[in-house]
């Protein structure tokens, strides 16, 4: 007589229960995907490396840009020009190959060596501090440039560059203004050097963007009924204030005309990016690109039969994490946010010395203080905004 049919599934309920126990412990004994790379997430890179041991994230405080296919460390340092009565301080960036060790300086600030020139002209008393004296409590003269850099695209890293200014206890004053820097030759980046046959045609392009956002602006008012157009005072067009960026995962050029004044008028005016045909450098940035979701909550590299994700939460924290084909994933731990790129290094290998040289880098940055590090360049031809305007 057979037995009623819920009494069989009790019968085998343990051998269901073991089964699944087997096959559980089976897939976490399955290695994750052979793979090595460097995310650069941040202001931080986080060096990977998975293999039958498992996975390995080795995180540390730099910005890594790959130059002729040999790593390059990017660094900002202050740059003093204090006088006794006058606290003013610049920025310097600096490129450190990391096999030689030899650094190169590919910025220097502009705008604070002319204003400690102006204050040496009216304070002929004053003299420049020594690097082991300190600036009077209250100085007549502050001024702070605060640089930041973003990721590198190829040979090119964008910038921004921020300086507050006060002067004889006036109120503060700002400028702002972005830039892109030609790692290759240690200079400022121009469009042709960034865009090379397009450069004109987006050139073009950025007359007709600025006439538009000028007649969107042309009209509006704020709570206390100034025309907003007023503010555009307070902003000059520079061909040199531009970022590179990425539009539908094909490059752009982000323009944003530089502010001076008190406010908000001493921050950018940011304009559409404008799209331009890849060049040949590109092709070796495409690469490290991620493929970002429609929402912005997830960053995918895919490589051969595995991918590299980077899913971001609501408090601005990002988790990274690698999968292989059948959609199986294995933590690496979090990293810093956002994830900007991955430079490859299992395909092909990465050389040996190549790899001393980034595992001596990241050594040495645990021993890095909280300050920064790098500073000009020539201030760019300003062109007038009254063609514009009409």
């Amino acid at each position: 007589m057979s037995q009623p049919f819920p009494i069989r599934i009790l019968l085998l309920l343990p051998l269901l229960v073991a089964g699944c126990r087997d096959f559980a412990r089976s897939a976490s004994n399955q290695s994750p995907p052979a793979t090595e790379f460097v995310l650069a997430a941040g202001d931080s890179a986080f060096w990977v490396t998975s293999d039958a041991k498992g996975v390995h994230t080795r995180g540390a405080p730099l910005n890594l840009a790959l130059v002729g296919g040999r790593f390059v460390e990017l660094y900002v340092v202050d740059d003093d020009h204090s006088f006794h009565g006058a606290e003013l301080i610049g920025q310097r960036v600096y490129r450190r190959d990391l096999r030689s060790g030899d650094s190169v300086l590919v910025y220097t600030d502009s705008v604070i060596p002319r204003i400690a020139r102006d204050y040496a002209r009216l304070h002929p008393d004053d003299e420049p501090v020594t690097p082991d004296e300190d600036v009077d409590e209250n100085p007549l003269w502050r001024a702070t440039a605060t640089l930041d850099l973003r990721s590198a695209h190829g040979p090119f890293v964008s910038y921004t560059v921020h300086t507050d200014i006060e002067k004889d206890r006036t109120p503060l004053w700002h400028e702002s203004r972005r830039g892109v820097l030609d790692l290759r030759f240690g200079r400022p980046a121009t469009l042709g050097d960034v865009v090379g046959a397009d450069s004109d045609d987006v050139a073009h392009r950025r007359a007709g963007v600025l006439k538009t956002t000028f007649d969107s602006i042309r009209g509006i008012h704020d709570e206390r009924g100034v025309r907003a157009s007023a503010q555009l005072a307070h902003y000059h067009v520079d061909a040199g204030s531009f970022a590179i960026t990425t539009v539908d995962g094909s490059p752009a050029i982000a323009y944003a005309l530089p502010g001076a004044g008190q406010g908000d008028a001493g921050h950018m005016l940011p304009l559409p990016p404008l799209a331009f045909s890849e060049p040949l450098w590109w092709n070796d940035a495409t690469s490290s690109l991620p493929i970002a979701s429609v929402d912005g909550g997830r960053d995918l590299w895919r490589r051969g039969a595995y991918s590299v994700v980077v899913r971001y939460d609501s408090a601005g924290g990002a988790r990274l994490a690698i999968r292989d084909s059948s959609s199986r994933e294995w933590p690496a731990g979090p990293v810093a946010s956002p994830a900007r790129r991955i430079y490859w290094l299992d395909r092909p290998p990465v050389d040996r010395d190549t790899r001393h040289a980034l595992s001596k880098a990241f050594d040495e940055a645990k021993t890095y203080g909280d300050g920064a590090r790098v500073a000009a360049s020539h201030r760019p031809k300003q062109l007038s905004l009254a063609r514009y305007l009409k």
